[in-house]
C-alpha cells in the first residue's frame, strides 16, 4: 500500500464519519448524547479538513480542479489495471 492509498482512505473514512455523526445528531432525543456527537462531529471535520489539505499538498487530490482529478483517477485505474495484466 502506498501513501496515497493509505491517506485516501483515511480521508473517506473521515467523510464517512461526518456522515454517520450528522445523522446520528438528528436522531438523538437526549441532549447529553447530542452534546457528544456534536464534539465527535466537529472533530471528524476537523481530521476531514487535515487529511483534504495533506491530500492537495501531496498532489494526491484536487478537490478545486475536477478535470485534473478525473485525470488522476483515469491514471490510477490504468495503472491498477496494468499490474492486474501481468
Amino acid at each position: 500500500m502506498t501513501d496515497e492509498v493509505i491517506s485516501t482512505e483515511m480521508l473517506l473514512t473521515a467523510k464517512q464519519a461526518v456522515r454517520t455523526y450528522s445523522v446520528a445528531i438528528t436522531e438523538t432525543a437526549s441532549p447529553d448524547i447530542h452534546k457528544l456527537l456534536k464534539a465527535q462531529l466537529d472533530k471528524a471535520i476537523e481530521m476531514h479538513q487535515k487529511l483534504a489539505q495533506f491530500l492537495n499538498k501531496k498532489g494526491y487530490y484536487y478537490a478545486y480542479d475536477l478535470n485534473k482529478q478525473q485525470e488522476h483517477d483515469v491514471e490510477k485505474v490504468d495503472k491498477l489495471f496494468k499490474k492486474l495484466d501481468r
